[in-house]
């Protein structure tokens, strides 16, 4: 049959039996045979592909190939022309021998399965918003609202367990419930680095590129600050950040340090991470815990009296993590046992735990908590000069770590920038001796100890 006779569904087969024998079953089945040809006239072809993200990578990639595979069966290179069309899906294999394992590869796989890694739980309605958290909700839901548009990048900074990767995958959930053809890569820092290594290793650094430069409209990256020291993987996602803001797309990285504190990272990078917006979490007060631990009892199923609620709340304070995961080993045990949920059975359960409640508040978070109230740097309370701004953020936390941490004054001296025990106790005897005249430091310090939510005695 000659070309001219062939329907366009022929046409399209005849390229695939060709392709078969000279590329991957990867991607053949990924990348060519989910192309439609629609029509072929005066030396143009028409192919449909499901989305833009395919049409732009077949672009990128194949589109040489396809013009010489077309040219050896109608004899001439057509012109390819891509429509679009959302209704195409990837065909589904009908057995094991139809589709071969896939090859070790870089590229990108199709947009339907690339957001997977997004945790369906964690989306912006299952988050429980309080004080501790309000900034840095806003921040998040107005850049899912408006990508490009509002904080680029933004720089989400907490300790560990207060729901920064939770924000994370809401971010990229709201994107794409409002804009579903949005291209979203949402990654950790340790998964990143494998790329990068791979990439250098098996000579797949233009796919890498493609990937993250090219075909990607916001990126979402967690844990940033494990990219500290690996120099290659730094150098990577610098281009990358440049490339993605330069054209204006989104970029939000979360952190468990601010970037001034990441060590061994490049200051051009440093740099660009306090370019946008830095919204911080901090440890929930007791009020959103225990709004955490009932919208949590009422996901299980499970009544929590009002009692059992305060308990947990009262007695688990830094890391929503933790709450939750008192609260599913009580609930566990409860099932078990098939015993009710008591004050006096949830204490029993957790025993192990509240053995260690006195010792949850360390002279770090404390120096954390002091120097975002006064809005100074860590560091400058540790180890800074004596400047007048800074006297006072350091006495107050010298004397509520002593207070609270129960921190030796040696000690203290040598988490306070190797200073003499004398200097820590001038110091918390200052305060004492000024909280009962000056009626500015006794709100400064109540301000203090309710977000440190330090447990009633």
């Amino acid at each position: 049959m000659s070309p001219s006779e062939m329907s366009s569904t022929e046409l399209w087969r005849a390229f695939l039996e060709s392709a078969s024998a000279q590329v991957s079953s990867y991607v053949l089945e990924t990348w060519l045979r989910p192309i439609r040809c629609v029509d072929y006239a005066d030396g143009r072809i028409r192919l449909e592909v499901r989305d833009r993200f395919a049409r732009d990578w077949l672009n990128d990639h194949y589109l040489d190939y396809i013009r010489d595979g077309l040219a050896q069966v109608l004899g001439e290179a057509p012109a390819v022309e891509w429509n679009i069309n959302a209704e195409l899906n990837p065909p589904l294999a009908t057995s094991a021998t139809e589709t071969a394992a896939p090859e070790p590869t870089l590229e990108v796989p199709a947009v339907e399965n690339r957001h997977l890694q997004l945790n369906a739980r964690y989306t912006f309605s299952t988050f429980v918003s309080g004080p501790s958290n309000q900034f840095a909700v806003a921040a998040c839901k107005a850049v899912a609202e408006h990508p490009a548009e509002s904080y680029n990048p933004l720089f989400l900074f907490g300790c560990s367990g207060l729901g920064k990767t939770h924000l994370l995958s809401a971010i990229g959930h709201q994107i794409l419930e409002d804009r579903p053809s949005t291209r979203i890569i949402y990654t950790s820092s340790e998964q990143f680095v494998n790329e990068v290594v791979n990439a250098v290793r098996f000579s797949k650094l233009d796919e890498f590129h493609a990937k993250y430069r090219r075909s990607c409209d916001v990126i979402l990256m967690d844990d940033i600050q494990l990219i500290a020291g690996k120099e290659r993987t730094q150098h990577e996602f610098f281009h990358i950040f440049n490339t993605l803001y330069d054209s204006q797309r989104q970029i939000v990285v979360t952190s468990d340090k601010l970037p001034h504190e990441i060590p061994d990272i490049e200051d051009r990078l440093r740099n660009r991470f306090q370019w946008g917006l830095i919204a911080d979490i901090q440890p929930p007060e007791i009020e959103t815990r225990i709004a955490i631990l009932r919208k949590k009892g009422e996901d299980e199923g499970v009544h929590l009296t009002d009692e059992v609620t305060f308990f947990l709340a009262d007695n688990i304070r830094s890391n929503v993590r933790e709450l939750e995961g008192a609260l599913i080993r009580v609930i566990a045990h409860s099932c078990l046992s098939e015993t009710p949920i008591t004050l006096e059975y949830a204490r029993k359960v957790l025993a192990d735990i509240m053995a260690t409640r006195s010792h949850q508040l360390s002279v770090e978070s404390i120096q954390k908590h002091v120097a975002s109230y006064f809005q100074v740097k860590v560091a400058d309370i540790k180890t800074g000069g004596r400047q007048k701004v800074l006297i006072r953020p350091r006495q107050v936390a010298m004397y509520l770590s002593r207070k609270h941490a129960g921190a030796s004054y040696p000690e203290l001296g040598a988490r306070f920038g190797d200073k003499d025990h004398t200097t820590i106790m001038s110091a918390c005897r200052k305060i004492e001796s000024q909280l009962k005249i000056d009626t500015s430091l006794r709100k400064q310090i109540t301000d203090i100890e309710k977000q440190l939510d330090v447990p009633r005695s």
